[in-house]
């Protein structure tokens, strides 16, 4: 009998412990679609191209491109892309109406628990956050990738 109601309490225990189990999808580093341009026209953004490049091929190994526009979102621009950007890859940005060429490099990843699953973690709660890369060269921060003017 003690053992039934050892059990019984156990089951209770977990059960409980399980329903605090957030389950919230969490989007980060591997769903990067956007590229979010600051301080330019939208004829600076009609037309762009991303070209893919394999990761320090100094921009020599085209992997893939694809051709989009911006359309204005608030104070800055959004260019959606085609495909996920692959944060294990380099890029270049070419604005046609402009000729600027910008570079996207070294983006830093961490891995961060998605879910609040007390006591436990599964390892599919686990999603990769962009907390940095750069812009031709220069160090930039956050989780969205953004190119200022």
């Amino acid at each position: 009998m003690k053992n039934i109601t050892l059990t019984v309490l156990a089951a209770v225990l977990l059960l409980g412990l399980n329903s605090c189990c957030t389950k919230k999808g969490c989007s980060g580093a591997d769903d990067i679609y956007e590229i979010n341009f600051y301080n330019f026209s939208q004829t600076d953004l009609d037309t762009i191209t991303i070209i893919s490049y394999s990761k320090n091929s100094n921009f020599n190994t085209t992997i893939d491109s694809s051709v989009t526009q911006a359309t204005l979102t608030g104070d800055y621009f959004s260019a959606y892309t085609n495909n996920k950007l692959n944060t294990d890859i380099d890029y270049k940005i070419k604005l046609f109406s402009t000729g600027q060429v910008f570079t996207l490099t070294d983006f830093e990843i961490e891995k961060e628990g998605c879910n609040s699953c007390f006591p436990f973690r599964p390892e599919s709660d686990f999603y990769n956050t962009l907390n940095g890369y750069n812009v031709n060269g220069q160090k930039q921060s956050g989780s969205q990738i953004k190119i200022y003017k």
